[in-house]
């Protein structure tokens, strides 16, 4: 039992007669002893009076009043001695934090949500039963379905397939750079890719894909195989989940044989245009496609697409020259020429095409194109380059003229071997003079989409310089006639190449 109260000062506890009293700190307490003297002794000789009010007398005073009130007797003998501690300050009440509290709850709230959750989703995950998993690794088969020639690859739980063993098999004639490339089948229609992104042009309309074109080991290209499976015809795709096999094969006909197999054509099942009935012409030269112009240009179509279709396939650069003797006939004046004064003259069947392209290309709200030049003759281009070469001098005297020359060669043609002489070229575009800036105008990509609709080509293309010899010439169209064109557009070469390619097919 505690004998000291709140103020840890001692006191007398009232004892109750009707217990046994306890032995308590092994005193026993059931035989009260007379107090011995305890009112203070004399000071001694240089010790002080205690004063009232010290630390002995108020304990003189708790203990005579605790004996008093519990009707013990006045002067009981004190328990011994304890050090007597000043009482301790009481401590200030905290206020209630109102905010403090509602964090807390809400703490304690999402703290249970996140509990109630994460058990339910285990609840979940113990009740569901997982459908049975589409396989992944499949061993492929191109061209034959009795030989393996390589495993399936997965990119972001996309299916490919290796365009490039496709190209292969079907004999797909491949053009443009390493990060474009170009797939065009016997039939003229064509797949583009670009390395690295989800969008392929499928015969000049843009279709996603639900994975990026790859190039993966040995420079193989690989797409998607939902995208071969939905647009690829003359070719099957069989799958076979149970033995793990994807096999891609050519589509033979009917009359085939198992010795001499007869294969489908090839073809892309998004048409760039439709076929329709045409004019009278050369039986060579195909049907007359539907190019979707909004205006009627059906007089234009003699020019656009005439009959003598090779005679427009003339290749004159830096070697392969005309004399100054070379004058093309029938050279009319150009309608479409830029009105400050200048007069410029094509050949009459390139001209009328080209009136056919800007009917068209106003329509589309490209009004402020004109052309700039067209026919030059033999002595015309040696001005020009003399005043080029000149100018290059002047701007850089530590030039030689061979050095000067070498650079002018770069973006103008020595005389005798420009395209202008042949007058079916022309230079057209919105600038104040010819730049490559052109190539940044909506009017400019209109122009790379459609002229080929009217018989002409970018001669001058950006991806060609090492093949043409000369810089990116966004202005610069040459005229070629409608079939030429369209397949230099659908192969995607300039005109050496598709010229080139011409040749080895007459001689297969």
């Amino acid at each position: 039992m505690n004998n000291f109260d709140e103020n840890n000062e001692f006191v007398r506890r009232k004892i109750d007669p009707n217990t046994t009293p306890q032995n308590i700190s092994g005193r026993n307490l059931g035989q009260v002893r007379r107090p011995q003297n305890t009112a203070p002794r004399a000071p001694q000789n240089g010790q002080a009076k205690p004063r009232p009010g010290t630390q002995g007398e108020q304990l003189r005073r708790s203990v005579n009043s605790g004996v008093r009130s519990a009707g013990t007797p006045a002067n009981p003998r004190p328990a011994s001695p304890r050090t007597n501690h000043p009482p301790k300050p009481e401590r200030p009440k905290k206020e209630i934090d109102k905010g403090s509290i509602l964090r807390n709850i809400l703490i304690f709230i999402a703290m249970l949500a996140g509990l109630l959750i994460l058990g339910s989703a285990l609840l979940l995950s113990t009740l569901y039963v997982a459908p049975e998993k589409t396989k992944t690794t499949y061993s492929y088969y191109y061209g034959s379905d009795d030989k393996s020639t390589s495993e399936s690859v997965t990119v972001n739980k996309v299916l490919y397939m290796n365009l490039t063993e496709i190209s292969d098999m079907c004999a797909f004639t491949v053009s443009g750079t390493k990060a474009s490339l170009r797939y065009t089948a016997d039939q003229g229609e064509y797949v583009e890719f670009t390395i690295g992104s989800v969008s392929a042009k499928i015969n000049g309309d843009i279709v996603n894909m639900e994975g990026a074109a790859l190039v993966r080991e040995n420079e193989n290209v690989w797409i998607p195989l939902s995208f071969g499976e939905a647009y690829f015809g003359g070719i099957l795709f069989e799958r076979d989940e149970e033995e793990s096999t994807i096999k891609i094969l050519r589509e033979e006909l009917p009359e085939s044989s198992d010795e001499a197999p007869i294969y489908a054509d090839v073809t892309f099942r998004i048409k760039g245009s439709q076929t329709i009935e045409g004019i009278d012409e050369d039986p060579d030269i195909g049907d007359i496609a539907d190019m979707g112009f909004v205006n009627d240009l059906s007089e234009y179509e003699q020019y656009m697409n005439p009959s003598d279709r090779d005679a427009y396939l003339i290749l004159v650069n830096k070697t392969n020259s005309i004399s100054a003797e070379d004058i093309p006939e029938n050279l009319v004046s150009i309608v479409n020429v830029r009105q400050d004064g200048r007069k410029e003259q094509m050949v009459e069947c390139a001209e009328k095409a080209l009136e056919a392209l800007f009917i068209e290309m106003k329509s589309a709200g490209y009004t402020d194109v004109s052309v700039t030049s067209g026919y030059r003759s033999y002595n015309k281009q040696v001005s020009l380059f003399t005043t080029y070469l000149q100018r290059e001098m002047a701007n850089n005297p530590s030039l030689s003229e061979a050095e000067a020359k070498e650079i002018v060669l770069t973006y103008s043609a020595f005389p005798g071997t420009s395209e202008h002489q042949t007058g079916l070229c022309c230079d057209m575009h919105n600038l104040p003079s010819a730049d490559v800036a052109f190539a940044q105008k909506e009017a400019y990509t209109w122009l790379k989409e459609n002229c080929y609709k009217f018989g002409f080509i970018i001669r001058f293309p950006e991806d060609k310089v090492d093949i043409t010899g000369y810089s990116f010439e966004p202005w610069h169209y040459r005229f070629v006639g409608r079939y030429h064109a369209t397949r230099i557009h659908n192969l995607g070469m300039c005109l050496e190449e598709y010229i080139e390619h011409l040749s080895r097919a007459e001689n297969q």
